[in-house]
């Protein structure tokens, strides 16, 4: 048997790892075109076919193997991403298939509730395509986000090939990345608004003078920062702007018409803006439209309440999870939100020199922020210290009671807000006013208790 050796077509032929490829080589020395088998990493004969040469079946192979890369079903660069429409953001992960064309599509199969008014709505659309390397990894892909992508909660998901699901990460997009705006809530709704964040209403607006039967004791923005809702302590529930009502407390479906066993504390919207969830004081845990009930605190401590009263709560970027703080700085986490510590745990078993009020997620589902009344500021997981209100008023404590916080949408700093209104910035975060710099040094007719998100 003569061998041949292997020439610039059989060195290509040979790159491509596709097991079984049937390809058409040139034998040296001769003008005939043979078929050759391609046997993992090499070409083989078959030695039943004497002089014949190369032939179809499988016979011994040679040349080196390139290294495959294990399939991921995740991107390198993490699992969430957060970004404004128009943002380009590059992608990187391993499909355990070489030479093979992909493509990073938004919301496949539509990844979000199909009955999305204004937030969220399924968009699917392929963003790029690409081949895998000899590895069958794929490396900084470009892909623009459309500029019309809605806000909230999308999907982002690599295939390869096209249609063969690989990975894929939360999208969460946002009017502002820079957080350039707040809205503090008073306990009468009322709605103070600064920066980029626009009034859209108030509840004596809305009840055309009067009070809530209760006072409001928390609230969110709509992920398009074009609405938002105010909760009062017995579970009523009101909208502004684009912000859609889901139902109050008590209705049919919770409580059978009674008020909960305790007063609500706080909410959180869910990430597609389609739903929120109500706490009470007691851990009790409240669902509406597709925000999805994960579990209440005397559910996991076998029907006793806390120690301490819940005083806030924070919901992951999947809308699968949500933590709950208590006033001790007791942690409680439902769904995928991770526990990633709490203030007594850091504080080798002590109570904060005074009651945790707030809590803030950083946008990565990956850390909190717990805020306590005297401005210390407890940071956990991948959430980064930014500073303390004594730690800014060189060792003061804040006027009034800090009562609420909020995150930049990049996680990149945090604020503040004081039952005065006052406001304090860290981070990145930009100041554009407090409550009584707008009302000319005057206080808010009742005290803020809320400090809302974008």
């Amino acid at each position: 048997m003569t061998f041949v050796r292997r020439n610039p077509l059989q060195s290509a032929v040979g790159a491509l790892l596709a097991v079984g490829l049937l390809v058409s080589a040139v034998v040296a020395g001769t003008s005939q075109i043979r078929n050759a088998t391609f046997t993992g990493c090499g070409f083989g004969y078959d030695p039943h076919l004497g002089d014949v040469g190369y032939g179809p079946g499988y016979g011994y192979g040679y040349g080196t193997c390139p290294t495959v890369t294990p399939a991921s079903d995740s991107f390198a660069q993490g699992d969430v991403f957060v970004v404004e429409p128009g943002d380009t953001i590059k992608l990187s992960g391993s499909s355990g298939q070489p030479n093979t064309p992909g493509r990073i599509v938004l919301d496949e199969g539509g990844s979000t509730e199909a009955s999305a008014r204004t937030a969220s709505t399924p968009q699917t659309q392929t963003l790029a395509n690409f081949t895998t390397d000899s590895h069958g990894d794929f490396t900084n892909v470009s892909a623009t986000i459309p500029a019309n992508t809605t806000f909230g909660r999308h999907e982002v998901a690599a295939e390869v090939p096209p249609g063969s699901f690989l990975a894929s990460a939360i999208l969460t997009v946002v009017p502002d990345l820079a957080g350039n705006g707040y809205r503090m809530i008073a306990g009468d709704g009322g709605s103070f608004n600064f920066g980029n964040n626009p009034f859209l209403g108030s509840v004596p607006g809305q009840l055309h003078g009067a009070l809530p039967n209760k006072p409001v004791v928390g609230g969110d923005n709509t992920p398009s920062n074009q609405g938002y809702w105010m909760v009062a302590s017995d579970g009523g529930m009101f909208s502004f702007g684009d912000a859609q009502f889901f139902g109050s407390l008590p209705d049919a479906a919770h409580l059978k018409g009674k008020l909960p066993n305790k007063p609500v504390v706080g909410m959180a919207r869910t990430p597609t803006g389609n739903g929120y969830w109500m706490v009470a004081s007691d851990g009790g845990l409240f669902a509406f439209g597709d925000a999805t009930f994960l579990g209440s605190v005397p559910g996991v401590l076998n029907g006793r309440l806390p120690n301490k009263p819940i005083v806030g709560m924070a919901s992951t970027p999947s809308g699968n999870g949500y933590w709950l703080v208590a006033s001790d700085g007791g942690l409680f986490a439902f769904g995928d939100a991770q526990f990633f510590g709490s203030v007594p745990g850091v504080l080798n078993g002590r109570l904060p020199n005074q009651p945790v009020l707030a809590i803030a997620a950083n946008p990565f589902g990956t850390g909190y922020w717990m805020a306590a009344a005297d401005g210390g500021l407890f940071a956990f997981g991948n959430a980064p210290f930014f500073g303390s209100v004594p730690g800014q008023l060189n060792g003061k404590l804040p006027n009034k009671p800090i009562v609420g916080m909020q995150a930049l949408p990049g996680g990149t700093g945090y604020r503040m807000a004081a039952s005065d209104g006052g406001v304090f910035d860290f981070g990145a975060a930009a100041f554009f006013g407090s409550v009584p710099g707008q009302l000319n040094g005057k206080l808010p007719n009742q005290p803020v208790v809320a400090l809302s998100r974008l």
